[in-house]
């Protein structure tokens, strides 16, 4: 039977008969066409989850990205404000009211995000109060002392040196070999930190190594210690640091009582305390573990490069000068890092750094 012509009265009056409609991929009956709406309508088809799918990874990726940029960001802000206030307040005292204000809120975000086994992780106590004494204690402590002598800008690239040893002495502990890679990275790192401490002093050139510098040497040292010394925690990140947090505030309590650490003066300076307390220490590594819960170690921990550039813009706004040799020794320090943090594709996705990079 030859089909009816397209203006046949018939064929408008018969609801049931549908023109079919040229597609891609040829013609596609009415009925058929009606079907795929439907479908998309309930959301069962493959096309729509699919582009729904790849829209929302999207968003999600994009929060975390920002997740990243922030936590580096407050990182920054501890050696800004440590800086500003630390003529203000003992580094003794800055250090115990951070780990005091942070100890809460971490314990709280350690349960929301990672719902931890509390008794497995308080069955490692004795080595979370050794990282508490190195990490949070010490780090910081040394990390405070050298910002009462040095620049921030200065003392967060010589903070930055710290990743590239932390994956050599990881490399060394686990008794990998060390690759020409590894050594070109931390080559490069060092050759920037000794380009950030040159300092021109008339018609001669030399190295800044006070008071604030070797502080800062110290700082960078116990930290490459305790984040090696952490891969042998069992304990999720934020959950052994909220644990570390308890222990070294129990520390620090009673040391800046009885030593009588003097504390802020005025509302300004307490305003910066809580920022430390609060920014860098709790909310950063909520950002940063759920980041790195999302995209993987290996993506996120260039991320941490950030923190000195992100130091130097917000030195800039509050009048802290950067000058050419440390724009070059920074980018040197960060292509040693990203360097020496490179992984062959069999290794698999790195651990997350343990600790703080600010």
């Amino acid at each position: 039977m030859a089909p009816l012509p397209r203006d046949d009265p018939r064929l408008q009056r018969d609801h049931r008969a549908v023109l079919p409609e040229q597609t891609a991929a040829g013609p596609v009956p009415g009925a058929v066409r009606g079907h795929r709406e439907g479908r998309r309508r309930r959301g069962r088809d493959p096309c729509s989850r699919a582009g729904a799918a790849g829209y929302s990874g999207a968003v999600r990726d994009a929060r975390y990205y920002l997740f990243l940029v922030l936590a580096n960001a407050f990182w920054a802000g501890n050696f800004v404000v440590g800086g500003l206030i630390a003529d203000s307040v003992s580094p003794l005292f800055l250090t115990t009211v951070r780990w005091v204000l942070a100890t809460v809120p971490l314990f709280v975000l350690a349960a929301f995000v990672e719902k931890p086994d509390w008794k497995a992780v308080f069955a490692e106590w004795r080595l979370h109060v050794l990282l508490s004494c190195l990490g949070l204690i010490g780090y910081a402590l040394f990390t405070y002392l050298a910002l009462a002598h040095t620049s921030s800008v200065s003392a967060s690239l010589l903070n930055s040196v710290g990743p590239a040893l932390i994956a050599v002495v990881a490399v060394l502990v686990a008794r990998e070999r060390l690759t020409g890679t590894a050594v070109l990275g931390l080559a490069l790192s060092l050759l920037g930190a000794v380009i950030v401490l040159v300092r021109f002093d008339g018609g001669g050139v030399g190295l800044d190594l006070g008071i604030g510098t070797l502080f800062m040497l110290v700082a960078v040292s116990v930290f490459v210690v305790y984040t090696v010394l952490g891969r042998f925690l069992t304990s999720p990140p934020v959950s052994a640091t909220a644990v570390q947090a308890l222990f070294a505030s129990a520390v620090l309590v009673p040391a800046t009582l009885v030593l009588g650490a003097p504390g802020p003066a005025d509302g300004i300076t307490w305003l910066g305390v809580v920022y430390i307390g609060i920014f860098p220490s709790a909310l950063s590594y909520l950002m940063w573990n759920l980041a790195v819960r999302g995209i993987g170690a290996a993506r996120a921990g260039v991320y941490l490069n950030l923190v000195p550039f992100f130091t130097a813009i917000i030195g800039l706004f509050i009048g802290d000068p950067i000058t050419g040799i440390q724009v070059l020794g920074g980018m040197l320090i960060v292509a040693g890092v990203v360097i020496t943090s490179r992984r062959p594709k069999a290794a698999g996705t790195p651990p997350a750094p343990s600790g703080s990079p600010g």
